[in-house]
């Protein structure tokens, strides 16, 4: 009875056949230009749906095999004011090899002087590097912690690096509508204390108050896949860092299953780490006690050191 049909009318009613097709029929069947078909996989939700259900399915079951994860905080807060109107940073965003304002120069001036360069090759390489147990460090809540906002705390800690011969050393940095980035929270953790500098209010200080122990080749300092962190510390504080171990280097020499610091904290120190804050917008003031808490994983480095 086609050829009684109306012009167009045939190209409506196949156009209204192709639309059945993604029908259902209810009972694991669908509906195909009039005729039922059993789908595939026998099931009776449409693509899209199905692929929504089972992506929510999938996360309800990872929430309910680790009850213990939260959700990340979001990265950037629209509320929060900018740093360098806050505390008048001035930022260098000249596209040229930086200078490092602190280090000695040649006596005519020409050049500066690497710190190394002054260490004869015997005293820099240690050979007899004695063995020793390692110390577990005490738990998180029996840890003093000192949050470091003005220069008489700044001068405390570099008198307390003074007395040591190691320390652990994080970096938190922001590069949201900037640049080159701002750095805005440094950790530092000795054996017993934990440390958290608020470097956008210090940031002209920092330098001149610890340059000195970062340089100094009897200290080591313990970082965790540090290659970003040395860029930074140049670039904002003017600081120099001699004698570094990376345990994120060190765990891919051991082709360890996984080089991440929460899986060292977990392998090593049965440790889980709180990653909820891991992208947190570190420009924020004052910081919350969840996210001191989030940084305050430093100590445990040293131990993985040894």
């Amino acid at each position: 009875m086609d050829e009684f049909k109306g012009p167009g009318e045939k190209e409506k009613e196949e156009e209204a056949g192709d639309k059945a097709a993604a029908e259902e029929a209810g009972d694991g069947f669908q509906v195909v230009r009039g005729k039922k078909k059993k789908r595939p996989n026998g099931g009776s939700a449409s693509g899209a749906g199905s692929g929504t259900m089972m992506a929510k399915d999938k996360a309800a079951a990872a929430a309910a095999a680790e009850p213990w994860t939260k959700a990340k905080v979001s990265f950037h807060d629209p509320n929060i004011p900018r740093p360098q109107d806050v505390y008048a940073i001035r930022v260098n965003n000249y596209n040229v090899p930086f200078d490092h304002v602190w280090l000695e120069r040649t006596e005519d001036g020409s050049r500066p002087i690497h710190p190394l360069e002054k260490l004869p090759m015997e005293q820099f390489i240690d050979r007899n590097v004695p063995e020793s147990e390692p110390v577990k460090p005490a738990d998180l809540e029996d840890t003093p912690f000192t949050l470091v906002e003005d220069k008489n705390g700044l001068a405390d800690l570099a008198k307390k690096l003074k007395s040591v011969n190691e320390f652990a050393v994080d970096l938190e940095h922001n590069q949201y509508r900037s640049f080159q980035g701002l750095t805005c929270l440094m950790q530092i953790s000795t054996r017993t204390e934990d440390f958290v500098v608020d470097t956008l209010k210090l940031r002209i200080y920092i330098g001149l108050y610890l340059k000195e122990h970062f340089k100094d080749p009897t200290k080591r300092k313990v970082m965790h896949g540090a290659d970003r962190d040395i860029m930074w510390l140049q670039r904002d504080f003017h600081i120099y860092v001699c004698n570094l171990f990376d345990t994120g280097q060190a765990s891919r020499v051991l082709q360890m299953e996984r080089n991440s610091l929460e899986h060292l904290l977990r392998h090593f120190c049965g440790v889980t780490a709180n990653k909820e804050y891991q992208n947190a917008d570190w420009r924020s003031r004052p910081l919350s006690d969840e996210m001191i808490k989030c940084l305050t994983y430093r100590p445990y480095l040293s131990f993985i050191l040894v």
